[in-house]
């Protein structure tokens, strides 16, 4: 699997603002493939982060940041996972 980084604003037309990515979260959840502390990644790891991998065509991978707030709106059945990144 190859990827690449992405952009919720050019793929999927929605801004990096927590606002927006509520009311886009059934889009979200669509393509979303993956995730992983972004504090653990070795390609722009950041604190704070949730590193989230898409699939938004047969061969098109394509990642990027949402804040923990972010992912925990988005996926609110991952409690657990989220809880373990925040301690």
């Amino acid at each position: 699997m190859t990827w690449r980084s992405g952009s919720i604003l050019q793929i999927f037309k929605i801004p990096h603002r927590t606002y927006a990515i509520t009311a886009n979260s059934d889009l979200i959840r669509k393509y979303a493939v993956g995730w992983c502390n972004a504090a653990n990644i070795p390609c722009r790891p950041k604190n704070g982060y949730i590193a989230v991998m898409f699939n938004t065509g047969e061969f098109y991978n394509w990642w990027t940041h949402l804040t923990i707030k972010e992912f925990e709106i988005c996926f609110p059945e991952l409690k657990e996972y989220i809880e373990n990144i925040k301690n």
